[in-house]
């Protein structure tokens, strides 16, 4: 009787402890942040320090789920877009995506020359795909290459319907520099990043060689979205393919990571991103957050001599979603000082140190890109021997396991880009060179 008794009472709790947890939605941790240093035992004269921030989120969310898209395309059809034939293969993959739309996603179009036309404004895309798919087949190229104006007005007809409950995406396509309307990059990183404060970013893609890719790629980073160079322009449906199942894949919004820094802990660099120092903490916007990612930032810190130990900082992830219950991760990182050598590196952190390295090798070889376009080739050529020197030093590099193959890769890397910068064409080399750094940079 009294194994009966307790066998109903064990069902019970099941069944109401499963019923609370149904009521309440008790979540399990969403994100996760963590923080730390390549040298967590440091000298006591202090010195320069990587803090590798890794930030995860796992796999919540299936195509079914998705939010709906509130998507602007934005298509250049300027006259050099007849070359290649990179309309029709822009007006073929563009038609593909629409096929990909559901009936309650937000579609615009813009097109742009020297002139601004909207041939579709902000609306649902309904069940009549066939018009939409008519009136992309209908662009032809012509004129000038008004950029500014075709960026401004996406935002506009996104901003119609910007909100946590979409997805919010403009895509803008161009083959061309920006010499009509506004065509200071500052500007239009400027208007990007006030869009990108509602929760809409901008992925650019540039088609060919002759279009700025410092622009674009600037674009995409003031807003949060992505940059693609599409050399080839029969690769077009492929990438708008690969942006939208990355879009469809946003489960939170507007994230940034804020850092607090011990006493007399300054930040020298977040190494290939944009961060703020507001209100005694660091702010650094990553933009939209993907399900089942995982990514990296470094950060250069500076640590005062010292003795003991001492937190150099602490972090929090925050974002903004309609979909998920907030779950805002923290990391907390310390350094313990030494009069010692030998224990630095008996404690340094091999995977944090090959990640850091890699970084700073990235930014010297964007550096050699600036080089380039200032037209000092012997400046580009020096400060990429210096991102191969970097790598070739790296306590990481003979590592055995993941952190060893990264460095060695990211070495092979760089060899290339030095054969590339002397061997091709310049215009093909920077913007390649640029954006396989970049794609590192973003852990892609």
């Amino acid at each position: 009787m009294k194994n009966r008794f307790t066998a109903i009472l064990t069902v019970i709790l099941f069944i109401g402890l499963n019923s609370f947890a149904m009521t309440f939605h008790v979540p399990s941790p969403v994100f996760t942040l963590n923080g730390k240093l390549n040298c967590p035992v440091i000298s006591e004269r202090g010195g320069t320090a990587y803090l590798q921030l890794t930030l995860t989120s796992p796999n919540i969310m299936s195509e079914k789920q998705r939010k709906p898209m509130n998507l602007s395309v934005v298509i250049d059809r300027s006259g050099s877009m007849s070359d290649q034939r990179k309309m029709e293969y822009a007006k073929q993959a563009f038609a593909s995506l629409v096929d990909q739309l559901q009936p309650n996603d937000i579609l615009s179009i813009v097109i742009y020359d020297d002139v601004v036309d909207i041939i579709r404004r902000a609306q649902t895309v309904g069940r009549d795909k066939y018009s939409i798919k008519r009136l992309i087949d209908e662009v032809y190229p012509r004129n000038s290459t008004n950029l500014g104006g075709g960026l401004v007005e996406g935002l506009r007809q996104s901003e119609k319907y910007a909100g946590k409950e979409f997805i919010n995406r403009v895509v803008l396509l161009s083959d061309g520099l920006a010499n009509v309307g506004i065509t200071d990059p500052v500007e239009l990183n400027r208007i990007a990043k006030r869009y990108r404060n509602k929760s809409i970013s901008v992925t650019t893609m540039g088609v060919g060689l002759d279009y700025n890719e410092n622009l674009m790629m600037g674009l995409s980073e003031s807003s949060g979205g992505n940059y693609y160079f599409i050399e080839h322009p029969h690769s077009l449906a492929a990438i708008i393919r690969q942006e939208f199942e990355m879009a469809s894949s946003v489960v939170a919004q507007n994230g940034a990571i804020y850092l607090t820094l011990g006493d007399n802990v300054h930040v020298q660099d977040v190494v290939g991103c944009e961060f703020k120092n507001k209100n005694a903490r660091y702010i650094i916007p990553i933009g939209d957050l993907y399900a089942n990612e995982t990514r990296d930032f470094t950060v250069e810190l500076s640590v005062p001599a010292g003795t003991g130990s001492r937190i150099v900082a602490s972090g929090e992830l925050r974002y903004e979603s309609a979909t998920i219950i907030a779950s805002f991760p923290t990391f907390s990182a310390k350094v313990t000082y030494t009069r010692d050598f030998a224990e630095v590196e008996k404690n340094r952190d091999i995977s944090t140190q090959a990640k850091a390295d890699i970084a700073v090798s990235t930014r010297k070889v964007e550096q050699a890109m600036q080089a380039m376009d200032n037209g000092d080739q012997v400046a580009a050529e020096m400060r990429l021997n210096e991102a191969k020197d970097l790598m070739s030093a790296s306590p990481a590099v003979s590592a055995a396991g993941a952190s060893g193959e990264s460095v060695r890769s990211q070495l092979g890397k760089i060899e290339s880009y030095q054969k590339s910068a002397k061997e091709d064409d310049s215009r093909k080399a920077k913007k390649s060179i640029q954006y396989e750094n970049y794609k590192t940079r973003k852990n892609k």
